[in-house]
């Protein structure tokens, strides 16, 4: 895996031995992130689902990162001002960056 992008002062990144390409080849599969982008109420979520359920019925560990249930948690420290917005972005990029190193398909509508 890569290292994440943005860097905490004092925080060293510890890199495993299990290298992305030897994670995915245990199941023949790559992870990747999808993000789904459009305006408020386009159907960003519903097309999301929808590709969920195909790709798990094909056999991929898929899993839908959507940010108002990550609001629930990681991001309920988190408002609507643009600064919280771009943090709650960054939060979902770095754990569906996560998602796919482990060769899971990471939704973000």
């Amino acid at each position: 895996m890569t290292e994440p992008q943005t860097r905490t002062p004092g925080a060293v990144w510890h890199p495993g031995n299990v290298s992305r390409e030897d994670r995915w080849s245990t199941s023949n599969r790559s992870g990747a992130t999808l993000w789904f982008t459009g305006l408020s109420g386009s159907g960003k979520s519903s097309v999301a689902v929808e590709v969920e359920r195909l790709l798990v019925a094909d056999g991929r560990s898929a899993y839908l990162l959507d940010g108002d249930n990550l609001r629930h948690g990681l991001n309920g420290d988190l408002g609507f001002s643009d600064e919280d917005r771009t943090e709650n972005v960054r939060r979902v990029g770095e754990v569906a960056r996560l998602f796919a190193d482990a060769g899971v398909v990471a939704l973000v509508p």
